[in-house]
């Protein structure tokens, strides 16, 4: 038996040859997958934009002296009263900084997405779209080398 062409590998988790494609402990026959592509993953960034306009709102509040001195008593922090409004602002603040951090800090990820007669699945998943576009390559790759030749039609000429 003729061993597999290897044709892509990253040394641990991902390689890949000219009859399998195998991911970790998952291997898949190039054969079986129907489709394959580059998937861009949006992050979710509603949750740190919520905690940025609460925390704003929260800074506003405090800075317009909203929260009325009678409905929250003062704090006595660190040897000095602190008041509800000054609380609010530098809680407000402080939200507004996670959720600003929380905003910027999340990044695209980029996936090696197959379809198989089992369904769809993202087999690798990465910050880095150069390494899933090498995959992707090397799947384009191995897919065209396992396509059989078109065959060509008997043509027969009658004399």
């Amino acid at each position: 038996m003729i061993p597999d062409r290897v044709l892509y590998t990253d040394g641990h988790d991902v390689t890949i040859t000219d009859s399998t494609f195998q991911v970790k402990n998952t291997s898949y026959s190039l054969k079986g997958i129907i489709k394959h592509g580059l998937l861009i993953l949006k992050p979710h960034r509603l949750p740190g934009i919520l905690l940025l306009v609460i925390g704003l709102l929260l800074c506003i509040a405090g800075v317009l002296a909203l929260i009325p001195a009678s409905s929250v008593p003062d704090s006595y922090i660190n040897g000095t009263y602190v008041s509800a409004n000054t609380m609010a602002i530098w809680i407000g603040g402080a939200l507004a900084l996670i959720g600003l951090l929380i905003t910027g800090l999340i990044r695209e990820r980029y996936a090696v997405r197959i379809a198989t007669a089992e369904g769809e699945k993202n087999a690798v998943v990465s910050t880095q779209k150069e390494y899933i576009t090498q995959i992707v390559n090397a799947l384009n790759e191995g897919l065209r080398l396992t396509k059989p030749a078109p065959s060509r039609p008997f043509i027969t000429v009658k004399e």
